[in-house]
Order: structure tokens, then sequence, then C-alpha cells
């Protein structure tokens, strides 16, 4: 008869397996995080590294930054010996302003106080600059002493609500600039006196209407001529669209002849 094991009761310890019976699996080692942990915080670390990278850039790039490249500017006066000294500049807009100055700046090396002021080159009198900026460069221990301010360091200020009103040279180069464009563009000058008289009358004479209103009948005609030097397509469709403005309609065929009055009248050669 073969020995059977009785089943454990309540208080009884648990039976150990028999001697005969399979062996228990051998315990496995618990496994190692600290890999992984190590490799999470080094992503970690190089995040918040570029984190602040990010943050950086945005603040040195904020609306304060001046423009890199100054525009043109002159220095008419300059003081090279003294504790104190001055820097007038002129420039011909109120367009970076700030790059001027860091521009001047950069150029006074010799140990002394800097007051740079920046004048517009125009708009000022005999006795009153138009004066559009103030600014000051320490340089050393001298230009500390004599500014305020610290060794290397600088202010910049401008005067709000000051021009530069445009010289009358330039206002003649823009003008010819301009009219060249127009000519480059087949577009003729615009007629005054006599020539303009004349205009109204040929365009009055094939197309009534469209004179109604002279100064956009004088207007059309000279864009008309753009597109008739020009070589464009469906020219009597253009000019019935060019002569169509508040209650004047014109028609292709009204097109066709303030197209033919045009030509014939040499008012768009340039």
């Amino acid at each position: 008869m073969s020995y059977q094991q009785p089943p454990p009761q309540p208080g009884w310890a648990q039976p150990q397996q028999p001697a005969w019976g399979p062996p228990p699996p051998a315990p496995q080692p618990p496994k190692k995080a600290g890999g992984k942990i190590a490799a999470i915080g080094c992503l970690s670390s190089l995040a918040f590294l570029i984190l602040i990278v990010i943050v950086a850039a945005l603040a040195d790039g904020s609306n304060d930054k001046p423009e890199t490249k100054a525009p043109p500017y002159k220095v008419v006066e300059q003081d090279d010996t003294g504790h104190k000294r001055n820097v007038v500049v002129e420039v011909e807009t109120t367009k970076n302003l700030r790059a001027v100055f860091d521009a001047v700046a950069n150029d006074l090396t010799d140990e002394a106080g800097y007051s740079i002021i920046i004048n517009c080159s125009t708009g000022g009198t005999k006795d009153l600059d138009n004066r559009l900026a103030n600014g000051q460069k320490a340089v050393g221990n001298m230009g500390a002493a004599t500014t305020g301010l610290k060794a290397g360091g600088t202010e910049f200020s401008t005067n709000a609500g000051q021009k530069c009103p445009v010289s009358a040279a330039d206002k003649a180069k823009d003008e010819a600039d301009r009219k060249a464009a127009q000519k480059a563009a087949g577009i003729p000058p615009e007629p005054t006196g006599a020539d303009r008289r004349r205009l109204l009358a040929t365009l009055a004479a094939v197309a009534p209407d469209v004179v109604r209103y002279e100064d956009k009948a004088v207007e059309a005609a000279r864009n008309q001529c753009s597109a008739i030097n020009g070589g464009s397509h469906r020219l009597n469709w253009v000019a019935s669209q060019r002569f169509t403005y508040k209650d004047v309609t014109t028609s292709e065929a009204q097109g066709a002849k303030i197209n033919g009055a045009l030509k014939r009248s040499g008012f768009c050669k340039v």
C-alpha cells in the first residue's frame, strides 16, 4: 500500500516538498533600473539646457535690440583731447538711430567720457540743431568719472516727435526717379494748361461722358497709354474698364474710339 500524505490541518505548518519531487525554480535576481534612471536623468538635463538656450535667445532677440546695420551718417564734429569730449553726428533719417549711436561709440577707444549728439542734416537752423538723439559712452575710469556710467558703459535716448525733413536735393532726386519710372512704364507726364485742355477735348469728342470727372479722365488716359505703349492685349476692354468710374460707364466700343483718339493725338508718346 502506498503512503498518502494527509491534508494539512488548521494550525499545522505547511509541509515541505518531498525530497523525491522536482526542485523548486531558482530565484531570479531583481532587475536593475539604474541604467534607465540614469538615461532619463540625462535626457531631462539635456531638455532643461535646451530650454535655457531658447529662453536666452528669445530674450536676446527682444524689440529693444538695435538694428545691426546703421543707415548712412556723417561725423561732423569730434573732440580729440580732454577728459570730456563731444561727438556730433548728422543723419538724413530717423530710422535705426540706436544703430548709428552704436557704430559711432564702437570707434571711440581713447580713455575719456564721450557725449554723442545725433542731429538731422535738415530741419535745423543756424542757432538750433534738429536734435534727434543723445548718448554717452564711458571709456576707462576717466570716462566713468566724467559720465557717471560704469567703465565701458553707454546710455542712449531719442527725442520723441522729432522728424528729419527731406532736403530739396532729395526731393528733386525722388521726383526725377518717379518720372523716369513712369516713362519706363509708358506713362506720359501729367498734362497741364493747354495740354490738359487738349487731352480733355480729344476724349470728349469720342466719349463725352468720360470727361464729366476731368481728373479721373486724365488719370485714366495716362494709364491707358501704358497699356497702348506696352502692347497689351484686349486694349478696348482695358479702356472700357479704365474709363468706367463713379456713375460713368464706358463700353468696349467706346474704349476702341478712346484708344484710336489717344494714338492719333500723340498724347501717349514718351
